[in-house]
């Protein structure tokens, strides 16, 4: 019988599958296709599964979820990307990340530019707020009155 992850992809699945030790940790078949479908999109069916053979099978768990993580947290966060979100301290974002991707849901990037971006009502039902987001007025003498722009907060300064 085939893994979740072949049947995805549509390939043969034998004895010696690559992506069936990859899966072990994800409960769900329907969960275990959609990491495989999500990651093969991000990173590309063939450069995958050749990532993946070059590994030894007893480390092959831990890598497919480290790339998921890593492929989640860059395309929530395309900048800074998983490691970002950690020392940001906002690692939840990633596992909630992960989550929507494992329930078959579409991620999109999170705007930090601005603060009635598409993915507020998301973080507002989340209850979370950026906290890598300084509300700050901008300077200048004409502009008396002008709306406060948000602006990031620079880490290395």
């Amino acid at each position: 019988m085939s893994c979740s992850g072949c049947r995805i992809l549509r390939r043969g699945c034998s004895d010696h599958c690559i992506l069936r030790p990859c899966l072990d940790w994800i409960q769900s078949p329907d969960a275990q296709a959609h990491a495989t479908l999500f990651l093969s999109k991000f990173f590309g069916r063939s450069c995958l599964l050749t990532f993946i053979a070059s590994i030894p099978v007893s480390k092959r768990s831990a890598l497919f979820q480290s790339l998921l993580y890593d492929a989640c947290g860059r395309t929530v966060n395309p900048v800074n990307g998983a490691v970002g979100l950690l020392s940001t301290g906002n690692w939840h974002i990633c596992q909630a990340a992960v989550e929507t991707v494992l329930a078959g849901k579409v991620l999109l990037p999170i705007s930090l530019g601005s603060p009635h971006g598409p993915m507020q009502d998301c973080f507002s039902q989340l209850g979370w707020v950026p906290n890598c987001i300084e509300t700050m007025p901008e300077s200048g003498v004409d502009q008396v009155g002008a709306e406060e722009m948000p602006k990031l907060l620079n880490l290395f300064a």
